[in-house]
């Protein structure tokens, strides 16, 4: 073979591989450059590079936006559907990994230009001030106007792992999968798992989160401040002259980081970006800052804190909020909120949100000699007076919620009685006990048994469960709540022989996506029955047998649920603002064995702070 013909099968053999590799990251678009059409995976393509992604995305489906939130990493935690609410907009959250007013300054100007944004909000936290224009943040060549061809040909002919990265993730996706850090549509984070991680006291959080106990370096400048506010400034002007709002606000942060930047430079910062424009100001040693529990890690503020900011910016009174947290500055005001911005609650005052609330768990009360896990009316009626004398007050797991969402004030000693299953002596035995002694508690009822005698079609004979019918004039009285114990998922192994399914796992052999539309469909069933009964919303959730998984509890809380209770015992903590803290909660089992004293007094030592 002559050397020319070698060098021009070469040649072919070189432009064939470039064209593969070319064809091979547009297709499979990892950066979500390309519109992705292959794989329509683009929570893949923002966790992989937000930067270029969003923008992807945007011109993928642009007439779904007007409206932009344009900022570091913390403000992925402002849900969207909130600032829709507050501005009557339809927002996307353009948060970017590592913060830079440079590129944030580009990033409206291109928003304001292409899309047409009515509103432009920027959130900061003060990491932005120590550096401006970071080469290390590459945006997207029609953000920062450098060459377009050149941009997308170094995204075609990228490393071909990244592709096949993306194919092999695919593969193994699954609800919960790694790589879904943002929300497609809004542009936020995806948080069900931090969203449903279960939290309550400090003490046990703090073991789970070391993090939050170590020291930081601190930093002895802040060299950007002026660059900084020159560019808040230019945003500000860009937006009055497209006709655009503007909203600049600062985010909250925990005390460690806070502790890390100088005092002299804050306040130098403040003053000059007072005089740029007004602001709203969530940072500072408020209680928020003193929580640990309020954050994920020690860099970022939770969804639960995200919404605080909003309320607090639409005057939403209706969501508790601290009264130290959220402030709109201005000239005639900065004086003031700097010398109250360094003297906020001691780290030491972190617990004072949250109260501890037990939860009993009874089944069955029964009219004659107590058997198995059923309690003797008499016992029954002893307990609840020890309770009431020794100053326990009942309280439904709505008013729970209310305190948790809203701050609406506890007993001071609350306690919430459950009864599993949805017996019918619930009514006929419980019900007039506890209005006697004006109590009040939680019935967890089994969809499919609710007013059954026999076990569905098996025709075996099982202790009567009361109807709903039955239920109604207890439920309207305030004696009894009635939430979900699943339609059809607290199964017998010994009377389900042919479709046995352990609690709410999933059956074996059963893949994600059958498990998934199984347990919603119940969990539908289960709420409908109830809610179309009584006309009262199912809030609670109690696992059969206690059993549940990451997955469930994600599932129950994008279907709305706000509470589930397992069967794991001990004392809950629960935190105003905080829903995370009424997750899984504990119960302590009460029995025939267990007397009126000895359950006041395990009472008491759980309610002992540590």
């Amino acid at each position: 073979m002559s050397f020319g013909k070698y060098l021009y099968i070469l040649i072919v053999a070189m432009l064939l591989c470039t064209v593969s590799l070319a064809c091979l990251n547009a297709v499979i678009d990892p950066f979500g450059l390309f519109g992705d059409k292959l794989l329509n995976w683009w929570s893949y393509n923002m966790t992989q590079n937000p930067r270029t992604a969003n923008i992807g995305w945007l011109d993928h489906c642009r007439e779904e936006y007007d409206s932009y939130i344009i900022g570091c990493s913390k403000t992925g935690s402002l849900p969207v559907e909130l600032l829709n609410k507050h501005y009557g907009a339809r927002f996307f959250n353009m948060t970017m990994y590592s913060g830079d007013l440079y590129e944030m300054e580009m990033t409206a100007r291109y928003l304001l230009s292409k899309y047409g944004a009515k509103h432009i909000v920027v959130s900061i936290s003060f990491a932005e001030l120590l550096a401006y224009n970071n080469e290390d943040n590459v945006p997207h060549a029609g953000v920062d106007g450098t060459n377009l061809t050149k941009f997308y040909a170094g995204y075609l002919l990228a490393n071909p792992r990244y592709a096949l990265e993306k194919l092999a993730a695919y593969r193994k996706a699954s609800h919960l999968n790694p790589n879904r850090i943002f929300d497609v549509v809004t542009g936020a984070y995806y948080t069900a798992l931090r969203d449903t991680e279960p939290i309550g006291a400090l003490d046990e959080y703090l073991q789970k989160h070391p993090s939050f106990t170590r020291e930081l370096k601190k930093h002895t400048a802040l060299p950007a401040v002026d660059a900084c506010v020159e560019s808040i400034a230019r945003i500000k002007d860009m937006c009055c002259e497209a006709g655009s709002t503007f909203t600049f606000m600062i985010s909250p942060m925990f005390r460690s980081e806070l502790d890390t930047f100088p005092q002299d430079c804050l306040e130098d910062f403040y003053r000059k970006v007072s005089a740029v424009t007004d602001f709203w100001d969530f940072s500072g040693y408020h209680s928020v800052a003193s929580e640990p529990r309020y954050f994920h890690d020690i860099y970022h503020h939770r969804n639960a804190v995200g919404v605080m900011v909003l309320a607090r910016m639409s005057g939403d009174t209706s969501v508790y909020v601290p009264e130290d947290f959220g402030l709109y500055v201005t000239q005639d005001n900065i004086e003031t909120r700097l010398e109250q911005y360094f003297h906020g609650p001691a780290a030491s005052d972190t617990n004072q949100n949250d109260r501890k609330v037990p939860v009993l768990m009874y089944h069955s009360i029964s009219d004659g000699e107590p058997k198995d896990f059923r309690v003797s009316a008499k016992t029954f009626d002893s307990q609840l007076k020890a309770l009431k004398d020794a100053g326990y007050e009942t309280i439904t797991f709505a008013r729970l919620i209310d305190f948790v969402e809203r701050g609406t004030p506890l007993p001071e000693k609350p306690l919430i009685i459950t009864f599993d299953d949805g017996y019918a002596n619930v009514i006929t035995i419980a019900a007039p006990l506890l209005a006697q002694h004006s109590m009040c508690a939680a019935a967890n009822v089994i969809g499919v048994s609710v007013g059954k005698d026999t076990y569905k079609d098996t025709g075996r004979p099982i202790t009567p469960h009361f109807s709903l019918e039955d239920a109604a004039p207890w439920v309207k009285a305030g004696v009894l709540e009635i939430q979900s114990h699943s339609f059809d998922m607290h199964r017998v192994k010994e009377l389900d022989t042919t479709d046995y399914r352990e609690g709410v796992y999933p059956k074996p052999g059963e893949s994600e996506e059958q498990y998934i539309a199984a347990f919603r469909a119940d969990v539908q069933a289960s709420c409908k029955l109830i809610e179309d009964a009584l006309g009262t919303p199912v809030l609670a959730y109690t696992y059969p047998y206690g059993l549940y998984t990451d997955l469930t509890e994600v599932l129950l809380w994008e279907m709305g649920i706000k509470t589930t209770v397992s069967v794991v015992g001990g004392v809950n903590t629960v935190i105003r603002g905080l829903p995370q803290s009424l997750r899984t909660l504990r119960r302590c089992g009460v029995g025939e064995c267990t007397s009126p004293g000895e359950l006041v007094h395990h009472l008491e030592g759980l309610m002992i702070d540590d």
